[in-house]
């Protein structure tokens, strides 16, 4: 039995092996729920996660969590503030 890496998202299909879609698709149904206007409803070989206004903060980590997954994809994972130290 292999599992499949496309899961839905309140109705639209996305690849989990595609990090950055699955962040657009996120914030697309943040912006819903932190409305008020649907809770997210994620499943994935049938198990379902409902998130509802009151997890908008797991919501939050886990959008973080594929931003990351995203920004390693895409060779954006390691940048930052050069650093320098110096010995006196």
């Amino acid at each position: 039995m292999t599992v499949s890496s496309v899961i839905e998202i309140n109705g639209e299909n996305v690849d989990l092996n595609e990090p950055c879609n699955v962040v657009k698709a996120l914030e697309k149904q943040r912006l819903k729920v932190a409305m008020g206007l649907v809770a997210l409803i994620i499943r994935m070989d049938g198990e379902e996660v409902t998130y509802s206004r009151a997890d908008v903060g797991k919501l939050d980590q886990l959008i973080a969590d594929y931003k990351q997954k995203c920004d390693q994809a895409s060779g954006a994972a390691g940048r930052g503030r050069a650093r320098r130290v110096r010995w006196i």
